[in-house]
């Protein structure tokens, strides 16, 4: 599958994720880059001021949601192939102040494509100064048979 293909799909599965009720998926990130090979993809979001907390940073709750949501579905399109999952861990840390309506650029990457938990990173930039970093988020999964069906298939 090309690279338009596959950034559309992940696109596109937002809409299937809501059937599982993942919380939170009115907030989309859209896809942007994608290097499928290696397990990345860079998605755009604009953070309102509904999205910031009492200290102007990302609010972390919301940066929660977003990874979990964002790594799942790349470690989902990725790893397909190996079965249903679930989440062992979610961690998340907001890094500096942001203003309401910039864009920020999430930079998310599986750390090891081969491992039984797979684990993903979130790293959330700012679109026009790539080196500000806003928030980081981690995220591991464990593939086990027999889960009934919580992640969207590509």
């Amino acid at each position: 599958m090309d690279h338009t293909d596959f950034i559309d799909k992940i696109n596109k599965s937002y809409d299937f994720a809501n059937k599982f009720l993942h919380y939170g998926m009115e907030i989309r990130p859209k896809v942007t880059w994608v290097d499928s090979q290696a397990g990345r993809f860079i998605a755009e979001w604009l953070v309102t001021s509904d999205f910031i907390d009492q200290n102007q940073c990302i609010d972390e709750g919301v940066l929660g949601t977003v990874t979990d949501n964002t790594t799942a579905m790349l470690i989902g399109s990725v790893l397909c192939d190996r079965g249903k999952s679930v989440s062992t861990s979610i961690s998340v840390q907001a890094a500096a102040p942001i203003k309401p309506n910039t864009v920020v650029e999430i930079v998310c990457a599986i750390a090891s494509k081969t491992s039984k938990q797979p684990h993903a990173t979130a790293t959330f930039r700012d679109k026009q100064s790539p080196q500000k970093i806003y928030g980081r988020g981690a995220h591991t999964k464990f593939f086990k048979a027999g889960l009934s069906e919580s992640q969207p298939r590509l």
